[in-house]
C-alpha cells in the first residue's frame, strides 16, 4: 500500500497529535531542587548506520508500507526542560526488512549475507543478532561491526531539528523484520552541528538507541500484503537479542491512532553535555 499524503494533511495530523497526546515525564529530584527526567536508555547503532540522513519529514521515498507517523520529545534529563535545535536522525528498514545502501542483502534480510536461501529452519537461533558470530570486534555493545555499503539509496532514513518544544515529527511506514530481529527504528541525537547542503553536519552525537513496538502493534501493522515473507520466522521482542539486553523495554513506542494513520510517541531524555556510548572510542 502506498502512502499518499500532502504537507498540508500531515503538519495538522502532527500539530493535532502534539496536543492531544500527553508525554510521560519521569520526575526526581535533584539536590538544588530542580525537577530532572529519567535518562533515556541507550540501544546500539547496529551495523547499517551511513551519515547520509537528508533534512526531511517524509523519509518513505514510497516505499510500501503501513502508514506510521513519528512523534518525538526531547527533554535536557538534567532540567526536564524541552532541549530545542537538537537534530534526530532516524533510519530502519523497508517492510521486507531491508535497509537504503544494503539492498545487495540476502533476501532473508540484512547480517545474513549474500545466501541463496535462508538458514536452515527459517531463522537464526534464538535471540541472535544480525550480522558476525559473537565473539567478533563490534561496537560499545558488543553489536556486530559495520557492513560494506552496496548502493546510494536513501529511504527510510533522515534527519528533523527540534523545534522550541523539543518537538520533532516524521512520517514512514511500519518497518518490517530481518534475521534476528524484531521491528524496531534507530535513531541518534546530535548537539552543536550544523545544516549544510541539505545534511546535518558536524557537533556531537549524545544519544544513541531504538524505538520498539508491543507486540500487537506490529503484529496488527503487518497484516497487509507489504509484509508477507517466506522462509524467514520473525523475531518476537522476548527474542531479540537487543531488546532483552540493552533496556529496550524504556524504549517500546505509547501508540494512538489518528484516522487511518497509527502515530508512535516516544520521549527522550538526554543529557546534551554527555557523548553517547556509541561514539566513545
Amino acid at each position: 500500500m502506498k502512502i499518499h499524503w500532502n504537507r498540508r494533511q500531515f503538519l495538522q495530523m502532527c500539530l493535532g497529535g502534539f496536543a492531544a497526546l500527553p508525554f510521560a515525564r519521569i520526575a526526581r529530584a535533584l539536590p538544588d531542587g530542580r525537577p530532572a527526567c529519567r535518562l533515556s536508555a541507550e540501544q546500539t547503532e547496529g551495523p547499517y548506520y551511513l551519515d547520509r540522513a537528508l533534512l526531511r519529514q517524509d523519509i518513505t521515498e514510497g516505499k510500501p508500507g503501513s502508514p506510521l507517523a513519528l512523534h518525538f520529545e526531547v527533554l535536557d534529563s538534567r532540567t526536564c526542560r524541552p532541549l530545542s535545535d537538537t537534530a534526530l536522525e532516524i533510519w530502519h528498514c523497508d517492510a521486507q526488512g531491508l535497509y537504503s545502501g544494503f539492498t545487495a542483502m540476502s533476501p532473508g534480510g540484512p547480517g545474513m549475507g549474500p545466501s541463496p536461501g535462508p538458514p536452515p529452519g527459517g531463522r537464526p537461533p534464538m535471540g541472535m543478532p544480525p550480522g558476525p558470530p559473537p565473539g567478533m570486534a563490534g561496537g560499545p555493545h558488543g553489536g556486530p561491526p559495520k557492513s560494506t555499503p552496496s548502493d546510494e539509496l536513501t529511504f527510510l532514513r533522515g534527519v528533523q531539528v527540534a523545534d522550541a518544544r523539543g518537538m520533532v515529527a516524521f512520517r514512514t511506514i511500519f518497518p518490517g523484520y530481518y534475521a534476528g530481529r524484531c521491528n524496531h527504528i534507530h535513531l541518534k541525537l546530535h548537539v552543536g552541528g550544523r545544516m549544510q547542503d541539505g545534511h546535518y553536519r558536524g557537533g556531537k552525537v549524545v544519544h544513541t538507541g531504538q524505538l520498539f513496538f508491543s507486540e500487537a502493534t506490529s503484529l496488527a501493522a503487518m497484516a497487509g500484503t507489504d509484509y508477507q515473507r517466506h522462509g524467514i520466522e520473525r523475531t518476537t521482542l522476548s527474542e531479540d537479542n537487543v531488546y532483552t539486553t540493552q533496556n529496550g523495554s524504556q524504549s517500546i513506542a505509547a501508540m494512538s491512532r489518528n484516522g487511518d494513520m497509527q502515530v508512535a510517541t516516544l520521549t527522550l531524555a538526554v543529557d546534551p553535555s554527555a557523548i553517547s556510548h556509541e561514539s566513545m572510542p
